[in-house]
């Protein structure tokens, strides 16, 4: 049985899901940095505790929300990147054969 590489590459990737490679945003690090940045404004008093934790709260939401919407896109430009590539890689499209037919 003779195999080509794109045939290959499609036996190996066919049963294996495209997966988007971890995106860290590092939220934690961004939200310490938003309250120091508050605290420094004037915008949140530095001894007011409680509304420290929450801006650390809604800092973590808002950056794991922007994190989760970052791997989704990452994740479908991985997939289109992968359809195109195989789109691409057939060389049957009528564009290709009319090159090849100006090449002789």
């Amino acid at each position: 049985m003779k195999f080509t590489i794109p045939g290959c590459l499609l036996l190996l990737t066919a049963g294996a899901p495209v997966h988007a490679d971890a995106i860290d945003l590092q939220c934690e690090e961004l939200a310490k940095r938003m309250i120091e940045r508050l605290t420094a404004e004037g915008l949140l008093a530095s001894s007011d505790e409680a509304a420290q934790q929450r801006a650390r709260a809604i800092g973590l939401e808002l950056c794991t929300g922007a994190q989760t919407t970052a791997e989704q896109q990452h994740e479908k430009d991985k997939q289109q990147a992968l359809d195109n590539w195989f789109l691409e890689a057939t060389g049957g499209k009528p564009g290709n054969k009319r090159l090849k037919d100006l090449k002789r």
